[in-house]
């Protein structure tokens, strides 16, 4: 079925609203802002989302739901292994990495995490958990079937300092504009867990 005109626009409102926020943060991003890059008049927004809390979450649940269909597709194939399931959650990092300014959405949102409304920081850290839970789910295949070389960590712990690891690499790219320190850190990461062709 083709999508709608109004679906269209609010689709359009979230993507425009969720790269704002990547790039500048949540408190630093108005409806006018938006409405001016969809192309829309401000009551337009309203129209399709009441307030600027709603539209927040809106954008956060989105990005939730997106990332984790992608997370869940690739651990459920069976002709991947816990090593492809690795290495692909690496790549929307690097791809942050490559860009001037933009960061994970819930990284930028954590930031300002206190300054946020109560219903985008329950999303936010249900990211986080979400994330913290299939690191630790892959990392505990890849050692039982000897795909990772996880054999003397904690997987939690391990998934818990991956995530953290590319949190922070993100944030220091921004700050120091240094376009190879996400790739560094994730060529480190795959040094680390990944096992070679010839291991």
């Amino acid at each position: 079925m083709p999508r709608t005109e109004q679906t269209n626009t609010a689709e359009r409102i979230l993507e425009v609203a969720q790269d704002l926020i990547q790039r500048r943060g949540y408190n630093a991003i108005s409806f006018e802002d938006i409405a001016k890059k969809v192309g829309i008049k401000k009551p337009s927004i309203v129209h399709h989302y009441a307030s600027k809390a709603a539209l927040g979450r809106a954008v956060v649940r989105r990005y939730r739901s997106n990332f984790s269909s992608m997370l869940d597709d690739i651990a459920r194939d069976p002709e991947k292994t816990a090593a492809d399931a690795l290495a692909f959650y690496f790549v929307p990092y690097l791809d942050f990495g490559a860009t001037k300014d933009k960061i994970c959405l819930c990284g930028a949102l954590s930031g300002e995490f206190m300054a946020l409304p109560k219903t985008m920081q329950t999303e936010v850290a249900a990211f986080f958990q979400d994330h913290q839970s299939w690191l630790e789910g892959i990392l505990r295949r890849g050692r039982e079937n000897k795909e990772l070389q996880v054999v003397d960590e904690d997987p939690a712990a391990a998934a818990a300092w991956i995530l953290d690891a590319l949190h922070g690499s993100l944030i220091i790219k921004r700050a120091t504009n240094d376009p190879g320190h996400v790739q560094r850190l994730v060529d480190s990461l795959k040094a680390k867990y990944i096992r070679s062709s010839s291991g």
